[in-house]
């Protein structure tokens, strides 16, 4: 063996001549590697005037002096180029990137790199956990101004969240749990979470579903309950349709009872009487099967569309609709709360929203006026009225504007109730009780 294990250094063999060549030869080469220091990594064509004592690493695809030389170390001595093999592990200085490589792998790279598959600090990181931190308290500040965490998730139905655990059992959920609002969890177990309380990402405004607020004792400003049988009807039973004032059929809509829910009706055991087709289809989206054949009787309106076109269209996408029905201007007060059971029945219609209202239908929450279709089957709407009384003449507009397509389409309605505040309200609430229902 002539030359070392790991530099290639040249031995002085016995008996050989210009023993001091070879000693010099082995000298340049510990001056180009020990502390070693290079210009560059990015160049594939060796400089024009390289200084004397000159390093680079050859980047990728050399040519011309540098040829078939990529990932070497390269040294301008004696005016010439000399090429060294980097093994596993050398580190270099990289001047013109400011930092340290290291050789590993079969090419060079940042010593410390700008990504990490995973970092532990004082603990284990793991493929789920990737960044772990084990320690009394974790500081992140300023840089001279301000500073803002921010977590992301990929999508609505995902989760951007915090949870506070107990010995890795969680307790508490803060953030974006699987849409869009934020809300505030708790569990006893660490798998049951209890919402306690969530903002609506709309309106800004918080709800609390654990405690019982106006959601859960709402009472109808409608003096028939919603139940088109007349003024006053504390019953369980209503006799004939009556449809009330605070209803304005409009362009020459026309407005007829179609049938009533039946107390003790057939479909379900009882004897009273058998439900028209739509109205148990409203029964069976809002009440479990036990609890169909009896409740409140109510009858379900149908509206048909006449021929004027007085006010102007709503427009929704590709969709054009005419008034047909609102609520008749009264006295109301700023802040007060819609709700009806909604069915189209020949084309899609409308549902106008108004500046300083917000709506849910089935759940999904509406900024803008929207659209309901036949294929929507029964629709629950609610409508959230938030007014400035600055800026309000206090009686419009209509707590509900519905635009029909064209004259003879129809829809049903059932069950309209006004509250007073704004209400969350159950989908499946059913007739809510008037303010008179119990009236001595």
């Amino acid at each position: 063996m002539d030359r070392t294990q790991h530099l290639s250094l040249p031995y002085i063999m016995p008996e050989q001549a210009q023993k001091f060549f070879t000693h010099n030869q082995g000298l340049n080469t510990l001056d180009g590697l020990v502390m070693l220091a290079v210009t560059s990594r990015s160049l594939s064509l060796a400089p024009a005037t390289p200084a004397l004592g000159g390093r680079y690493i050859v980047a990728a695809a050399p040519t011309g002096a540098w040829s078939g030389q990529a990932d070497m170390v390269a040294l301008f001595q004696d005016n010439a180029w000399t090429f060294l093999t980097p093994q596993e592990g050398w580190l270099a200085w990289c001047s013109a990137e400011t930092q340290m490589l290291v050789f590993t792998d079969s090419s060079w790279r940042p010593l410390q790199p700008d990504q990490y598959a995973r970092l532990g600090i004082n603990t284990d990181a793991d493929l789920t956990n990737r960044l772990a931190v084990s320690a009394p308290a974790t500081l992140l500040t300023h840089e001279g101004g301000s500073h803002r965490l921010v977590v992301n998730k990929a999508s609505g139905g995902d989760t951007a969240s915090l949870v506070f655990q107990n010995d890795y059992s969680g307790r508490a959920e803060l953030g974006l749990a699987g849409d869009d609002r934020l809300s505030f969890k708790v569990s006893a177990d660490g798998s049951t979470f209890v919402e306690a309380m969530s903002i609506d990402p709309a309106t800004g405004k918080p709800s609390f579903p654990q405690a019982k607020f106006l959601s859960n004792y709402a009472v109808n400003l409608y003096q028939d309950s919603g139940r088109f049988g007349g003024n006053g009807v504390t019953g369980t039973s209503i006799a004939a349709f009556a449809f009330p004032n605070y209803l304005t059929p409009y362009n020459g809509a026309t407005v007829t009872g179609l049938a009533k829910f039946i107390h003790n009706n057939n479909d379900y055991g009882g004897a009273s009487g058998a439900l028209n087709a739509h109205v148990r289809d409203l029964i069976d989206t809002i009440r479990d099967a036990s609890y169909r054949r009896y409740g409140p009787e109510f009858w379900v309106a149908q509206i048909t569309m006449g021929s004027g076109t007085g006010s102007g269209p709503a427009l929704v996408d590709d969709l054009s609709g005419y008034f047909c029905l609102f609520g008749a201007f009264t006295v109301q007060p700023p802040a007060m709360t819609f709700h009806a059971y909604v069915r189209a029945l020949d084309q899609a219609i409308i549902v106008k929203l108004y500046p300083g209202q917000t709506a849910t239908a089935n759940g999904t929450t509406h900024g803008e006026t929207f659209a309901i279709s036949p294929a929507d089957n029964w629709v629950s709407v609610t409508i959230a009225h938030d007014l400035n009384p600055r800026t309000s003449n206090g009686y419009n507009p209509s707590p509900i504007g519905i635009y029909v397509q064209d004259a003879g389409d129809k829809f049903l309605l059932a069950c309209p109730a006004l509250m007073g505040g704004i209400a969350t309200i159950d989908d499946n609430v059913g007739v809510i009780a008037s303010y008179n229902s119990w009236s001595a």
